[in-house]
């Protein structure tokens, strides 16, 4: 795309008026569009140009590579004037994580006035790392032609993390090497470094695996902004995303969840609108906090979600068990002044025992502090630490309220430090902190309240004093480091403090050797066929086939559940047709039992992803496909598929990982 304004030009002396306008690389038609006045009177004019290189090159080239994959660059070359003669074509990249083959990479060719011709290159990725391609065309006359292609080489393979704790005695030191690293692809590996004081919680480490949850239903925009209101400088120390504008995040998410609500003032979970009251009063939570710290969100839009929420408790039924949603709205009026103080200590006093969770309970007696009552809101906290006592049924149907026992303590730890309830803040960390330690996959829901809880605590705990490569540093240690990092020299770390200091490190990345397919309460297999229904091998793809990509899914029990489905393609492949299934043009493969209304799907450059709701006592066999074309010949490697409840994210299936061979020619 191609727009520039000049602005006000003079005209000259001559009549005419003049300026220079950047074109980028571009070979097309421009429209040039004027607008002249004097005095006297005013006139327009417009004008097509043709814009193009004597010598037009048109590169084709996969959208991505993964590290050993191979393919080609094909160059397109086409005489659009008189030029005549011998056309050197030079082809380089500016990194290392792509090569050029240097039998290929210098080429000359004949051309004739109008005359076409087609250049092949193989290029091989080598590392994970973004790279240029540079495509220098010389011509007959001496002119050079420059030509840049950005080319990312990445692995989609599904990340894996380890975090530890290692407890400094004052005096004491530790040393991170790069050995810390080992068993990862590098590239994808990182450490994150924690000591601030809010016990085993490394806050960096979530704040990454936040950042880097790829899906955006209306709960997770808001779950990966919100911690992001209170940690901003924490967000920048940690290196998220190498993006200094956190706060441009969290008015980035203020405007995605407000996109998802509707004239009512509900949010819905992919879309505008919807009946979850639990939802509502945790986004309309999530703009209540950012608004309380300065961040600007539409008066009108956060006036219908707060009316949302009084004109829904306003028509709630009596209940004997859940009471969730009422629990939190509740909350949420109460944290804007808009509950009924009444309401409040009816529901302490008669409805306690129904209210299903530890949080609906815990949020009731937040939102009795935040009135005043602290005597009820005391009491209401010690039940809710008594249900958070009660053992897990590791087969619990869906919450309603996207939770689990991590979550709720972290909520809890983050209500009684905001409120200042008088409970054991110190036990029910060290309880949040056990959790985590024994969850190895966490929720969205899980690591934001987990980040407010970090927040809470480090305001209320002494912060630790600490020596790092040699420089003090008063106050909580903060950092991420990459390989390259690392491999320069060790970061030294000593306790200068006079008590112990809990530092927290989670490895993270793409591990070497790909985990083998597998699976807990749920099984994935992946399978292609043609368009006329058989089994296709692909470790040979003729270029230019279009072929059926079947994802099978089967669940151990029947539950409700709301699952994510991640199917990375391969970088010779790319999706064809979205709607070619879903428009009954695959006779053939009748025999599939699609899963005709999914709740969200996504099909993206690199990946095919949707999102799925199981009903209790419903299926346990559920099945997608999509239709993919092999476009870039050459091998590739295919990167497992991954299905998980994005909210109990233990319960999940993987296939293998393999190869695909697309045949064409290379060179």
């Amino acid at each position: 795309l191609v727009a520039f304004h000049s602005g006000v030009v003079t005209v000259g002396e001559d009549g005419a008026a003049r300026m220079s306008v950047p074109v980028p690389d571009f070979n097309g038609t421009l429209r040039l569009m004027a607008m002249a006045w004097t005095r006297e009177g005013v006139g327009h004019a417009e004008q097509d140009v043709l814009v193009r290189d004597p010598v037009v090159v048109t590169a084709t080239l996969p959208r991505f590579l993964a590290p050993g994959d191979r393919s080609r660059i094909s160059l397109d070359l086409a005489v659009t004037g008189d030029t005549i003669g011998t056309v050197a074509v030079s082809v380089r990249s500016a990194g290392t994580a792509v090569t050029i083959d240097p039998a290929f990479s210098n080429r000359t060719v004949e051309f004739a006035a109008g005359q076409r011709g087609e250049i092949l290159v193989p290029l091989a990725a080598t590392r994970v790392g973004d790279d240029v391609v540079a495509i220098t065309t010389t011509l007959p006359n001496g002119e050079v032609l420059e030509k840049q292609l950005n080319l990312a080489v990445r692995l989609n393979e599904p990340p894996v993390s380890s975090t530890s704790f290692v407890e400094l005695q004052p005096a004491g030191a530790l040393s991170v090497t790069p050995d810390a690293l080992a068993g990862l692809v590098p590239g994808t590996a990182s450490v994150q470094i924690s000591a601030s004081g809010a016990g085993r919680l490394n806050v960096p480490a979530i704040l990454r695996a936040l950042d880097r949850y790829p899906y955006g239903c209306t709960e997770q925009i808001a779950s990966r902004a919100m911690p992001l209101v209170y940690l901003n400088d924490v967000a920048i120390r940690a290196g998220l995303a190498g993006d200094p504008d956190i706060r441009g995040r969290v008015v980035d998410a203020i405007a995605g969840v407000l996109a998802n609500q509707a004239a009512n003032g509900s949010f819905g979970f992919w879309s505008p609108g919807g009946e979850d009251l639990w939802l509502d009063s945790y986004i309309t939570d999530f703009l209540s906090r950012a608004r309380q710290k300065g961040f600007d969100v539409p008066g009108e839009a956060f006036d219908l979600a707060v009316d949302n929420l009084k004109n829904r408790l306003a028509y709630i039924g009596d209940f004997e068990s859940g009471g969730e949603a009422v629990a939190y709205a509740l909350y949420v009026l109460a944290s804007n002044g808009r509950a009924a103080i009444g309401d409040l200590r009816y529901y302490a006093e008669t409805k306690l025992a129904a209210f299903a969770t530890p949080l609906a309970k815990a949020q009731l007696g937040a939102a009795l502090a935040l009135y005043g009552d602290k005597p009820r809101a005391e009491a209401v906290f010690r039940a809710a630490l008594g249900d958070l006592d009660a053992p897990a049924d590791d087969h619990e149907g869906l919450r309603v309220d996207y939770g689990s026992p991590l979550r709720d303590g972290a909520a809890m730890l983050t209500l009684a430090s905001e409120t200042r309830t008088g409970i054991d803040l110190v036990s029910l960390s060290r309880r949040v902190e056990q959790e985590r330690q024994s969850s190895p996959h966490t929720s969205t829901q899980e690591d934001a309240w987990s980040l407010l809880a970090a927040n809470a605590l480090m305001e209320s705990l002494a912060a630790p004093n600490l020596l790092v490569d040699g420089e003090p540093i008063q106050g909580p240690l903060f950092r991420n480091l990459e390989a390259d990092r690392l491999g320069v020299a060790p970061l030294a770390i000593e306790n200068r403090g006079d008590r112990p200091v809990e530092v927290g490190l989670t490895v993270r990345g793409v591990p070497a050797v790909p985990e083998p397919a597998g699976g807990n309460f749920y099984s994935l297999t992946r399978s292609y066929y043609s368009l006329e229904g058989q089994p296709v091998d692909l470790a040979a793809v003729g270029q230019g086939e279009r072929l059926v990509a079947v994802l099978d899914v089967t669940t151990t029990e029947s539950q409700g559940a709301r699952l994510i489905l991640d199917d990375p393609l391969p970088a010779g492949f790319e999706i064809d047709n979205p709607h070619l299934l879903a428009g009954g043009d695959v006779a053939a493969l009748e025999w599939l039992n699609l899963v005709e209304q999914p709740a969200h799907v996504e099909f993206r450059a690199d990946r095919f992803v949707t999102a799925f709701d199981l009903a209790p006592e419903g299926p346990t066999r559920f099945q997608f496909a999509y239709v993919v074309r092999a476009v870039s010949p050459g091998a590739f490697a295919h990167p497992a598929a991954l299905v998980e409840d994005m909210y109990r994210p233990e319960r999940r299936a993987r296939t293998d990982a393999g190869r695909v061979e697309v045949v064409g020619p290379l060179r």
